[in-house]
């Protein structure tokens, strides 16, 4: 009888060995396929996010300038981020760097005009040229801005375009300095996408 003890004893030890194995692969099992569903929820939640459309209506409109002037305009740019991604200028986390974001500065003519909106309501607003931080390559130096406030005349009508709610108007067609802040590509936001 002696010679069986030691047998159930090493019997119940490797039982009590593999359920204790099998109880903590489950546990890591589940943790692991709960981090797995958060991760595919997100990404379908981004993708989905993408597909909409949030771009408001803008309405044509005339404006009369009632100033102008030329100022720096600062626009922040940071690295890419759950809240960011869809920016038209990120900086990327291929290097560690002891701040997350910077300013970029850039010279824009600055325009008050008074306008008329769809109720037939005159309003005040302003307009910049360029509205956002354009490509460092072609951004307008203090003489370009200061030309383009010079091509609108103070107390002349021009073509404008408003949004409703948005005290900002665009006096200006796209390319008025010779490139514009383009949506990142496909390919950009795939790689986004990856990195994030």
């Amino acid at each position: 009888m002696n010679s069986t003890e030691p047998n159930d004893n090493s019997e119940e030890e490797e039982t009590s060995n593999f359920r204790l194995l099998r109880s903590c692969l489950g546990r890591v099992l589940f943790v692991l396929g709960f981090f797995l569903l958060l991760i595919f929820l997100l990404c379908s939640a981004v993708y989905i996010e993408s597909l909409a459309i949030w771009n408001p209506i803008s309405l044509p409109s005339r404006c009369k300038i009632v100033s102008s002037s030329v100022d720096i305009r600062s626009s922040k740019v940071c690295e890419l981020g759950l809240l960011n991604y869809k920016a038209k200028n990120v900086l990327y986390p291929y290097e560690i760097k002891k701040f997350r974001c910077h300013y970029d500065y850039y010279w824009a003519s600055v325009f008050k005009v008074e306008y008329v909106d769809h109720s037939g309501q005159s309003r005040l607003a302003f307009a910049e040229a360029p509205s956002e931080a354009l490509p460092s390559d072609c951004r307008p130096n203090f003489i370009a801005a200061w030309l383009a406030k010079d091509r609108f005349k103070v107390n002349e009508t021009y073509k404008c375009w408003y949004t409703l709610g948005i005290s900002k108007i665009d006096i200006y067609e796209d390319g008025f300095f010779g490139c514009q802040a383009k949506d990142p590509s496909t390919v950009e936001m795939s790689i986004r996408y990856i990195i994030l």
